[in-house]
Formats: C-alpha cells, sequence, structure tokens
C-alpha cells in the first residue's frame, strides 16, 4: 500500500506533501501502524463522521494506492492538528515510520 499525505491550503493555496509510505518498505509494525491509521480513516469516513473542525486546523489530503481490491486510489480530506502525535490516525501518518 501506497499512501501520501499532503497538506492542503494555507494562505497560499499550496500543496505540499508531507509524508510518503510504501508499506512494501517499512519493518512489519511500521507497516501494520500505516495501515491501522488508513484502515481507521476509512472507517470515520465510512460512518459519516465530519473529523475535527476549525478554521485555524490545517487541511491535509490523503491518498492511498496499491491495495487489492476494486477501485482506484482512494483520497481522505482531513482537518487536524499535526501535533497530536500517535493520538489520532493523522498524527499516526504524520509522525513517520520512525516510531519509537
Amino acid at each position: 500500500m501506497r499512501v501520501k499525505v499532503e497538506s492542503t491550503g494555507g494562505f497560499t493555496g499550496r500543496e505540499t506533501v508531507v509524508a510518503s509510505y510504501d508499506t512494501a518498505d517499512l519493518p512489519a509494525g511500521d507497516a501494520g501502524r500505516i495501515r491501522e491509521a488508513v484502515h481507521a480513516l476509512a472507517a470515520a469516513q465510512a460512518r459519516g463522521e465530519a473529523g475535527e473542525i476549525g478554521a485555524d486546523l490545517p487541511a491535509y489530503r490523503i491518498t492511498v494506492s496499491g491495495e487489492d481490491g476494486p477501485g482506484g486510489p482512494r483520497v481522505y480530506e482531513v482537518r487536524g492538528d499535526p501535533t497530536a502525535g500517535r493520538t489520532t490516525p493523522l498524527g499516526t501518518l504524520l509522525e513517520g515510520p520512525d516510531w519509537a
């Protein structure tokens, strides 16, 4: 599974890649955490959860590709606190594969 996290919007409207992973290239534990975070995003979207609300929160686009199954890449639009750490799926994806 390939996961790309982009920061979107802001004052300039610029999109910047802030994280990119291919779970095939990660140790099993790190790959599992990435997959769990993506599945949590998918479950939240399926439940219709709006996510964090706040005009001052950064926005992110998370694109997931290379999974078995129908359809092309899945895209999630998420707002959230980038300093949340691993307490949220977004925090897990932003923190990176170098977890302690």
